[in-house]
């Protein structure tokens, strides 16, 4: 079997995700840089892509082949699987590879786990070669498990996207006609409809109730609200939010876009990015926006990048009173939001599988 110096193990679009997008793009730098990898695709969705991503059928199937055909510098898995990560940390062990865990989110309560689940995270946690947290939550959280400090680098997950005319023609008509005939057009996104402490974990009823109060209060300019969901994840809730908006006459005001495509060209036509999520890491998608200069607001839950503007986490009233800020000067938020640079974190990664394996890539 080939050798390949970076195996990537994770999801690979479609579906669209903070997680999928992240691998897309760390992927395609490493192609332009002449980097001998893999993806390991285990999304279950099958799709066409080129030849240095695989498609995972069957998870069980492909590790009992990884185990016998392992040949591997680094492995970089982005699937917080405890079992799969315990077998990865004894086949990287066999072959004297280094085994990389990418923690985009912890929220789980390790005390939960039943006894076998526990001894497996253990063993985990102590003998992954590295730790990539992408904010200080997570990285706390494994201190607080055992996990020893100096095998935790916190990075980011926003990795600059390259524009491409090609992307823009992945947009559906009806998404640019919704565009071009709002004055003011609101953006927000989820991967899929998720639900964390029994609430609506990416706020999608948070940004109904907000378009609502736009329609009713803001009288100077029409406002739409787009919301992105590749995946709708839970059908009973989803036909719940479409029954509601409904109800509210909102109709010709909000819309829903549940197809796999790019986010980022509607966020650089969009004028406000809005992230209600009540838990989080980071936000790549909130990075994003203000890459493209795009003034952004999001819940208090974690540190968000550079230039977010803050509300209080599930709390209607303050994000409706950020959002009228940001549209009752909405020029000003526009010229603050263009003088922050958001760093791009390739980099940092690139060092790193540097010094997992040194002079691994030329620069």
């Amino acid at each position: 079997m080939r050798k390949h110096n970076i195996a990537i193990i994770g999801n690979y679009p479609p579906p669209i995700g903070g997680v999928s997008v992240h691998i897309e793009r760390l992927a395609k730098n490493l192609k332009e840089k002449n980097v001998d990898y893999i993806v390991y695709d285990i999304s279950k969705k099958k799709k066409y892509t080129d030849l240095n991503v695989i498609y995972i059928k069957s998870l069980k199937m492909w590790i009992i082949k990884y185990l016998f055909s392992f040949n591997n510098s680094i492995v970089h898995c982005h699937e917080k699987n405890w079992y799969l990560l315990f077998i990865l940390c004894i086949i990287t062990k066999l072959h004297k590879a280094k085994l990389i865990l990418t923690l985009h989110s912890f929220r789980e309560n390790v005390k939960e786990f039943n006894f076998i689940k526990r001894k497996i995270f253990n063993f985990c946690i102590r003998n992954i070669d590295c730790f990539i947290a992408v904010g200080e939550n997570e990285k706390n959280k494994i201190i607080k498990y055992g996990g020893s400090s100096s095998k935790i680098e916190v990075i980011p997950p926003y990795i600059n996207p390259r524009y491409s005319n090609e992307d823009d023609k992945k947009i559906p008509q009806y998404v640019w006609e919704f565009i071009n005939n709002k004055d003011i057009c609101i953006l927000a996104n989820a991967f899929k409809i998720s639900f964390y402490k029994n609430e609506d974990l990416y706020g999608l009823d948070m940004c109904v109730e907000l378009c609502k109060k736009l329609k009713d209060n803001y009288k100077s300019k029409s406002v739409g609200i787009i919301f992105c969901l590749p995946d709708i994840g839970h059908y009973q809730y989803y036909n719940k939010i479409k029954n509601e908006i409904v109800r509210l006459d909102l109709n010709d005001d909000f819309l829903i876009v549940n197809e796999n495509i790019p986010m980022y060209p509607i966020t650089r036509r969009c004028h406000i990015f809005i992230r209600p999520t009540n838990t989080d890491s980071y936000g790549l998608s909130i990075a994003e926006a203000i890459h493209y200069n795009i003034p952004s607001i999001a819940s208090d839950v974690c540190k968000r990048p550079r230039g977010t503007i803050l509300f209080q986490n599930r709390n209607i009233e303050d994000l409706y009173l950020k959002v009228l800020n940001v549209l009752e000067d909405y020029n000003k938020a526009k010229e603050i939001v263009s003088n922050i640079k958001i760093y791009d974190n390739l980099e940092e990664l690139l060092n790193l599988y540097n010094s997992l394996n040194k002079d691994l890539i030329q620069n």
